[in-house]
């Protein structure tokens, strides 16, 4: 008489069973983690356009010279007309004080959105490049003060789905939280 052989593995049923608890948990995980990632990417991008304007201002002060950033991709400001933070941002020694990134000018830092659905825009005053002078105060190219809003938003219905910066006069940032239920309004 054989001892009885032990069997080891999965029914054909069992794993099919398995595959469908599992592509059931998925499926109710999905969402969930689509809103923490986009969360990610908000808090990312926030933080890499704060650290640019810190960059910005910090460096004016050390260097006593003015140190503009500007919307702007590919190593140039973006013209008025087509003015938008989501395409990037450039920081800059601004030595003849325009705005633009022009002349023997080399871009100390460069950003961007980390994700092509956040939508980063700003309100009037900053629809102009921002120099920071060398005591950091925020200044328009004009020299008027440039003080307004910038507005890190992701256009979906999750938690606080917008972070907006809110440039001072002295040339300070505060953040701020908002929750819009999905939508992205301008600043």
């Amino acid at each position: 008489m054989r001892p009885p052989r032990a069997t080891y593995g999965f029914t054909l049923v069992e794993v099919l069973i398995i595959l469908f608890v599992g592509a059931i948990l998925i499926g109710l995980a999905a969402p969930w983690m689509r809103g923490w990632v986009m969360q990610h990417h908000l808090a990312t991008s926030t933080n890499s356009l704060l650290s640019a304007f810190h960059l910005a201002r910090q460096t004016a002060i050390e260097l006593h010279r003015p140190v503009s950033i500007c919307a702007g991709e590919s190593g140039a400001c973006q013209s008025r007309s087509r003015w938008d933070w989501s395409k990037g941002w450039i920081v800059f020694i601004d030595r003849n004080r325009n705005g633009l990134l022009d002349g023997e000018e080399t871009p100390l830092h460069t950003g961007h959105a980390s994700h092509a659905d956040l939508a980063v825009a700003a309100n009037s005053p900053l629809s102009k490049t921002v120099i920071f002078t060398a005591l950091g105060f925020a200044e328009q190219p004009g020299g008027a003060f440039a003080v307004g809003r910038l507005r890190i938003c992701v256009p979906l219905p999750i938690d606080k789905n917008a972070r907006d910066l809110i440039l001072a006069k002295s040339g300070r940032l505060r953040l701020e939280e908002a929750d819009f239920s999905g939508t992205c309004p301008a600043p």
